[in-house]
């Protein structure tokens, strides 16, 4: 078992997996992933409490996924912070037609 403990407890991991529809042109993804690099500092950065912000090709394919985004906050208020966040909202609506998604977080204990 690794027990490393780099982060406080009550911080968050904060992941999602996008696929993107088969529609969806090679230059429509390469669009997509270059604002959702983007998001977390356009959310404010680590002065809001994202500690970490990561997204890139996902490198498994097997299951449809071509989309990851791993990031770490401070707490479940800076989740919630990044959530509400217009610049979240208006990447949401411009990834709707163009994907679907799961989302995963869990507090480090």
């Amino acid at each position: 078992m690794i027990t490393q403990k780099r982060f406080l407890s009550g911080t968050l991991v904060h992941t999602v997996l996008v696929s993107f529809r088969d529609l969806v042109s090679e230059a429509q993804r390469g669009e997509v992933i270059a604002e959702y690099q983007k998001l977390g500092e356009l959310c404010g950065g680590e002065k809001e409490g994202i500690l970490f912000w990561q997204v890139g090709p996902n490198l498994d394919q097997r299951k449809n996924w071509h989309l990851v985004q791993f990031s770490i906050f401070r707490d479940n208020e800076a989740l919630q912070r990044f959530r509400s966040h217009p610049a979240h909202a208006k990447l949401t609506e411009i990834m709707r037609p163009l994907s679907d998604w799961v989302v995963g977080d869990i507090e480090i204990e």
